[in-house]
């Protein structure tokens, strides 16, 4: 019985013991570093139809998530990994035309209210995102 008893505390502090010394608290579990690069993550464009091209010095990243004004938008059927897509709204275009370039274009904003489209991006476990606000007229 004390053999036992001996052991299960053994086995505690082992367990304990391990999960002090893989525990890392400066570098936190499925984070990476920026691999992205953005040139810039938030642009203002005017009311006017506007662009503006934002580039990244990595070249290994994919669109995942995207909404304008609060509502998500689905671009299922977009290979957004590939060096060049275009996704098309009535209100804007994304496109990717090569490796490292982004040409975000609005049309006009005749409400009278700013306009927020929100491009997230991933490239592995680093995630990051792009926000333009298109001022009100």
């Amino acid at each position: 019985m004390k053999l036992l008893f001996k052991f299960k505390i053994l086995v505690s502090l082992f367990i304990v013991f391990i999960n002090f010394s893989c525990n890392n608290k400066d570098v936190p579990d499925g984070i990476w570093s920026d691999n992205i690069k953005l040139s810039a993550k938030d642009v203002t464009l005017s009311s006017n139809t506007d662009s503006i091209i934002i580039n990244t010095e990595g070249e290994w990243w994919w669109i995942d998530e995207i909404t304008w004004n609060g509502n998500l938008v689905t671009f299922d059927e977009i290979d957004t990994s590939s060096k060049d897509f275009i996704i098309e709204e009535t209100e804007f275009s994304i496109e990717r035309k090569n490796a490292t370039e982004i040409h975000i274009k609005m049309t006009e904003n005749e409400t009278n209210s700013e306009k927020i489209l929100f491009i997230g991006l991933q490239a592995g476990n680093y995630f990051d995102s792009i926000i333009v606000t298109q001022s009100a007229p």
